[in-house]
């Protein structure tokens, strides 16, 4: 920057240009202890978290019985069908209603503890989000003045506003998905053997393909979302650098060095957005088309079973449910998984920031 003055030699993100901080960004995050860090700040919710961990078993138990009880009802209603046919019944809409109004009390069950785990989980993420915060504006006072003489202020700022709110927005939303996916796929992998082990082992032989392609994704989207929120505070730190020394800058000549730098971080800031986006947008589609590979797969298995007489007409109504609501949460968990590099990338600077060296106190 051809600025002189209090911050004429900042080193970090300016020092060597647009390219020094590419190679900083390069070197992929220790994701595991980031997230140890990040669980010391839950363990102090730990009472709320296991009840929001019962809430999510209650919700996702009575919306997984759903289906099965609609699988009796689409059997006796296919039963009564073929007894008119045959003249020797009718069909039993009684039993029809009373399955169809348990079905209503589950799913209103299900929902409220789905509102109440939502609500529990939201007050932890904020408090989280307050004591980073809290935590960030004692931390600044703490630290030496050479700190703010190597890192501007909009470096700060992007660690105070942007890390802190992608972390809390995972917090209140990723995390009560983690666990409700968790339970969801334990509780319909039972579900669907107690109607046919066969049927479960078609619907399962896609697992192994959907991890390898999950991995290899994970893995490489990992860096490109570092190097992402790396050029959110690099950027934010040029603009209000920018901003707040225009008099200065303008007297020495330096817009269009400041241009050129502020071109050099955002297009790399472009470049590294657009390849985690892409990568993680790629995550949906292929475990959607991976999904309905399985899902046909189990319908011809079913239907041969069906016209065998191995299985009734509800059951493989309701283990096709079963499928959709298998493969739903697992596209949801493989999603989550890009989310949560996010989120180790912006937890990631925070601790950086927290962990920053204070200045030592004179003793007399």
């Amino acid at each position: 920057m051809m600025m002189h003055g209090g911050r004429s030699n900042r080193s970090g993100p300016r020092e060597g240009g647009p390219m020094a901080a590419m190679r900083k960004g390069d070197k992929a995050r220790n994701f595991k202890v980031t997230m140890i860090k990040l669980a010391q700040y839950l363990s102090a919710y730990k009472v709320r978290i296991i009840i929001v961990v019962i809430f999510a078993i209650a919700s996702t138990i009575f919306n997984i019985v759903g289906p099965k009880v609609l699988g009796n009802a689409t059997t006796k209603l296919f039963e009564g069908v073929m007894a008119e046919i045959s003249g020797t019944g009718s069909i039993d809409f009684d039993y029809i209603g009373r399955i169809l109004l348990i079905m209503l009390i589950l799913y209103i069950i299900s929902s409220m503890f789905a509102y109440l785990m939502g609500w529990m989980m939201a007050g932890v993420s904020t408090d989280i989000a307050y004591r980073f915060r809290k935590e960030i504006a004692a931390k600044i006072n703490r630290l030496p003045l050479s700190y703010f003489d190597k890192t501007t202020q909009g470096e700060v700022l992007s660690r105070i506003t942007n890390d802190v709110d992608t972390v809390n927005q995972t917090l209140s939303q990723s995390l009560t998905q983690i666990i409700t996916s968790v339970i969801t796929v334990i509780g319909v992998l039972v579900m669907m053997l107690s109607i046919s082990w066969l049927m479960t082992l078609v619907a399962l032989i896609v697992i192994p393909l959907t991890l390898v392609i999950v991995s290899f994704i994970v893995s490489r989207s990992q860096i490109y979302f570092k190097e992402q929120q790396d050029y959110l505070g690099h950027v934010n730190g040029h603009v209000e650098e920018m901003f707040g020394g225009h008099r200065v800058m303008k007297a020495f000549n330096g817009e269009e060095r400041s241009i050129e730098q502020f071109e050099g971080y955002n297009t790399t800031l472009y470049s590294v957005a657009w390849k985690s986006q892409f990568l993680s947008g790629l995550m949906m589609p292929i475990m959607s088309f991976i999904g309905n590979l399985g899902y046909v797969a189990v319908v011809v298995v079913g239907g041969y079973l069906t016209v065998r007489n191995a299985i009734t007409v509800g059951d493989i109504q309701a283990f096709i449910q079963y499928v959709r609501s298998f493969n739903q949460p697992l596209m949801q968990l493989a999603n989550i998984s890009n989310v949560l590099q996010q989120t180790a990338a912006a937890a990631e600077r925070v601790f950086e920031f927290l962990d920053e060296p204070e200045e030592v106190k004179e003793t007399e």
